[in-house]
């Protein structure tokens, strides 16, 4: 995998926002290389709480808010194209279909997050939920070659060299 693009799920997110080592030397390896790191507009609702400073608020800008065309890579016609109507269809069909873990709820922003991620060539995504998410991209034809998983508890060995991505 060369160069992927990452596309942030709330878990990386909330692993930013508590200031967890792993999870602010990930983000400042991602924001170094040529792609911001994507966060989908929907994650960051989930994430974002209002009235007061956090470490979050000093990460966002550094990213890719997916689906606001002001803060897309110039060279990146996905980031720039924004959301389209496909998106909506394919994370509902992923959601119908995805074999997700018994005791879990279909989350329409994890499947988004996915369809963002398979827009690109090339995407790891990192989550809290590696479980959810590998189910998701599995369900969407011809992801699984294209999107690796990366879980915020491996950010450690990843960043050690290690091949911990599903």
């Amino acid at each position: 995998m060369s160069n992927p693009v990452f596309v942030y799920d709330t878990g990386m997110l909330v692993a930013l926002d508590r200031a967890e080592q792993h999870a602010r030397r990930l983000h400042q390896y991602v924001a170094e290389q040529g792609h911001p790191p994507v966060v989908p507009l929907p994650v960051l609702a989930q994430a974002w709480r209002p009235g007061r400073w956090t470490p979050l608020s000093r990460a966002v800008p550094q990213c890719t808010l997916f689906g606001v065309r002001s803060s897309a890579p110039l060279s990146c016609g996905v980031c720039l194209a924004g959301h389209v109507e496909d998106d909506a269809k394919r994370a509902g069909r992923i959601l119908a279909s995805a074999a997700i873990p018994a005791e879990k709820r279909p989350d329409a922003v994890d499947a988004l997050a996915v369809v963002i991620a398979a827009r690109h060539p090339e995407a790891v995504i990192v989550t809290s939920d590696p479980r959810d998410l590998t189910a998701y991209r599995d369900a969407l034809p011809g992801a699984a070659e294209a999107i690796r998983v990366l879980d915020v508890t491996d950010l450690a060995a990843f960043l050690a060299g290690k091949r911990v991505l599903r």
